[in-house]
């Protein structure tokens, strides 16, 4: 059965997940040998195309190529070991981080470039969050332990 990665609860971005998939098995099990780096990164990458290409079959998901909807990101990463084929997925696990992403393209469309937000207000965003935020706290706050 393929398992595939997601952020529901435990964090909120897929580096995390999939840091966390990398170690949550080692630590269940009492076993380092569990969940390699290329494990994870077939779940997250390859396992998660596949199901959201069953989804989605209106064009490829995680591949580049002619037709295919191009979501991508650039990452600006400069690793202090050697980087090959090899070795990404642990790079990836252990030195990836969501503020190195400096492009966002969704279906072609850039969204985000050198970490700044082309579609969305963020400055009306985080005033209007910040506004909201008080009533939010008080609808929920019988809910919340302290």
């Amino acid at each position: 059965v393929p398992v595939c990665l997601g952020t529901d609860g435990f964090s909120s971005t897929m580096w995390t997940e999939w840091k966390t998939a990398y170690l949550l098995h080692k630590v269940w099990h009492r076993d380092p040998r569990r969940m390699n780096g290329a494990d994870v990164a077939r779940m997250a990458a390859y396992n998660n195309a596949a199901l959201a290409n069953v989804f989605f079959p209106e064009a490829p998901i995680g591949k580049i190529v002619p037709g295919a909807f191009a979501d991508l990101i650039l990452v600006d990463y400069h690793p202090n070991t050697p980087l090959t084929p090899g070795n990404l997925p642990w790079h990836i696990v252990f030195g990836f981080h969501e503020s190195m992403v400096t492009m966002t393209m969704v279906n072609g469309r850039v969204l985000m470039r050198d970490r700044n937000l082309l579609t969305l207000d963020e400055a009306e965003i985080t005033a209007r969050a910040r506004a909201l935020a008080p009533q939010v706290w008080e609808r929920y706050k019988t809910h919340v332990t302290r």
